[in-house]
C-alpha cells in the first residue's frame, strides 16, 4: 500500500509539472496575421477607454473591452521619427539609429542596410508585409526606403515632415511617386487613401500570414478635417473641434479594420494592435489645439517632447479574438517590446533587441515581466545635450538636461510627478545615473558633450 501511494504521488507530480509546462509555453497553431496601427500625437487620455469624456471613441472602447488595454505603456521617444525608429528596430532610444526628427546638422537620418527591422524579421518568417502611411525614416533613393527594409508593399510618405500635409498632389507607391485622388472638398485625405490601400492589401493577403503596418499621420497638428456634425455646434475653439474630429476619424478607421477582419472570417487568427507614437502636443499653424482642453495627456506632467509621463506614456490596446486575455494590464511595457513579441508569435525571435516579449501577458500565462528597468533619452538638435529617463518598478528618474540634478518620482503614489525624492533617495539617484551612463550609446548624428 505504501509503495502504491508513493507511485500515485509521483504520477500526480508528473501531471502537475506537465500541465505547468504547457501553461508556460503556449503553442500557436499558426502564425497570426498582424495589424499594427500607429496614431500620431494621440495622447494617453484621448480615447474613452482611457477616461476621455468629450470625444467619442466607441470602436476603440470596444477593442479595449474585447481585448487587453495597457495603462503603463510607453513609447520609445517623445517625437515622431525616433519613436518609429525604436518601434521598428526593437531598440530603446539610446540604441536605435534615429533619435530626433533631425540630426545635429538639421538633416534627415535614413536607415541603411545595417538596420534590421520588424518587417524583415516577419518576412523571413514567411509573412507578406505592407506599410501604409508615414514611414519617416528615409530620404528617397536611400537604402532606408520601406521596400529595402523588409516591406513588400508601400503606400504613403517617406519624409515625416511632408506627412504634416494631408492633401499633397503625389505620394509614394513603393519606389515611385504617383498622383493621388485626394479631395479636401470631400474630406478624402492622404490618411483615408492609404487606409484604403491597407484594406486592399488585407483582402488580397487574407489567407496569410500578413503584416500590415499602418502609421497614420492622424491626429497630427495640422488638422485639415472639418468638424463632424457631432462637434461643429459645440462651444469650443475651432482647433479643438477639429482635434476631436480627427480622433473620431481614427476611431472610425479602427472600426473599419475590425469589421473587415470579421467579414473575412480571420478574426481568430489576426492580432490587432493600436498605439500612438508619443504623447499629445499643442497644435500649431493652421488651427490651435490645447491638450489641456481634452486632458489629452490625462493629469500627467508634460507633453510631446518631454520625458515626463505626458510625453511618453501612451495608449496601447491589443485585440485577438479567442487568444487574448481580456482585461487591463498595469505592467510597464514599451514599444521596443513588440519586436520580441511579434518575433515569438511568428517563430523568428530576434537576437538584438532591448525589449521583452509580451506574449505571456496577453495570453494570461503571467501578469508580470522579468524586466529590470525601462530607459529613454532624447537629444537636443541645437546643442550637445540630452534629456534622460529611467523607470524601475514604481520609481522613475528624469534628467531634463545633462548636468541637471536627477529628479526621482514614485509613480504609484504620484503619477503626476510632483514630489521630487532626490534628497531622500540618493541610492536611486546613483543607481539611475549609472543606468543612464550604461545604456547610452554614442551617436555620430547626435554627439553629446565630451563625445
Amino acid at each position: 500500500m505504501k509503495l502504491k501511494n508513493t507511485f500515485l504521488i509521483i504520477l500526480f507530480l508528473i501531471q502537475v509539472n506537465a500541465s505547468f509546462g504547457q501553461k508556460q509555453e503556449k503553442q500557436f497553431d499558426s502564425k497570426p496575421n498582424i495589424i499594427l496601427f500607429l496614431a500620431d500625437d494621440m495622447g494617453w487620455g484621448d480615447a474613452g477607454c482611457y477616461g476621455q469624456e468629450k470625444i467619442k471613441t466607441p470602436n476603440l472602447d470596444k477593442m479595449a473591452k474585447n481585448g487587453l488595454r495597457f495603462t503603463n505603456a510607453y513609447t520609445v521617444s517623445p517625437v515622431c521619427a525616433p519613436a518609429r525608429s525604436g518601434l521598428i528596430e526593437g531598440l530603446h532610444s539610446g540604441h536605435t539609429l534615429v533619435r530626433n526628427n533631425k540630426s545635429r546638422e538639421g538633416k534627415n537620418v535614413s536607415f541603411s542596410k545595417e538596420n534590421y527591422t520588424m518587417a524583415e524579421m516577419l518576412k523571413e518568417a514567411g509573412y507578406s508585409t505592407g506599410l501604409f502611411g508615414k514611414w519617416g525614416l528615409a530620404d528617397a533613393g536611400t537604402d532606408g526606403i520601406p521596400t529595402k527594409q523588409g516591406f513588400d508593399e508601400f503606400y504613403g510618405f517617406l519624409d515625416q515632415r511632408k506627412a504634416h500635409y494631408y492633401y499633397p498632389d503625389s505620394l509614394w507607391h513603393n519606389e515611385e511617386l504617383i498622383d493621388v485622388p485626394l479631395s479636401e472638398e470631400k474630406q478624402y485625405s492622404s490618411a483615408d487613401w492609404y487606409l484604403d490601400k491597407a484594406k486592399d492589401f488585407i483582402k488580397k493577403e487574407k489567407d496569410g500570414p500578413f503584416f500590415a503596418y499602418i502609421p497614420t499621420q492622424l491626429p497630427h497638428l495640422y488638422m485639415p478635417y472639418r468638424p463632424m456634425d457631432c462637434y461643429k455646434d459645440k462651444p469650443w475653439p475651432e482647433g479643438d473641434k477639429r482635434w476631436a474630429t480627427m480622433i473620431s476619424t481614427i476611431d472610425q478607421q479602427m472600426g473599419e479594420l475590425v469589421e473587415l477582419i470579421d467579414s473575412l472570417g480571420i478574426s481568430e487568427n489576426t492580432i490587432i494592435l493600436f498605439l500612438s507614437d508619443n504623447g499629445g502636443g499643442n497644435g500649431q499653424r493652421i488651427y490651435y489645439h490645447d491638450v489641456r482642453f481634452f486632458k489629452s495627456n490625462a493629469n500627467f506632467r508634460g507633453m510631446k517632447r518631454d520625458l515626463f509621463e505626458g510625453g511618453i506614456r501612451v495608449p496601447f490596446i491589443i485585440q485577438w479574438e479567442g487568444t487574448i486575455k481580456k482585461g487591463i494590464s498595469d505592467e510597464p511595457v514599451a514599444y521596443y517590446d513588440l519586436m520580441s513579441t511579434l518575433g515569438e508569435l511568428a517563430g523568428n525571435i530576434p537576437q538584438n533587441t532591448d525589449g521583452e516579449s509580451l506574449v505571456k501577458l496577453f495570453t494570461g500565462i503571467s501578469n508580470k515581466l522579468n524586466r529590470e528597468y525601462l530607459y529613454w533619452e532624447f537629444p537636443d538638435i541645437a546643442s550637445p545635450n540630452s534629456k534622460f529617463a529611467v523607470r524601475k518598478g514604481k520609481w522613475k528618474g528624469v534628467k531634463e538636461w545633462m548636468g541637471a540634478p536627477l529628479q526621482i518620482y514614485n509613480l504609484e503614489e504620484d503619477p503626476e510627478e510632483l514630489y521630487n525624492w532626490h534628497y531622500e533617495r540618493q541610492d536611486l539617484v546613483e543607481e539611475f545615473e549609472a543606468i543612464m551612463k550604461k545604456e547610452h550609446e554614442p551617436s555620430k548624428y547626435w554627439p553629446l558633450r565630451n563625445e
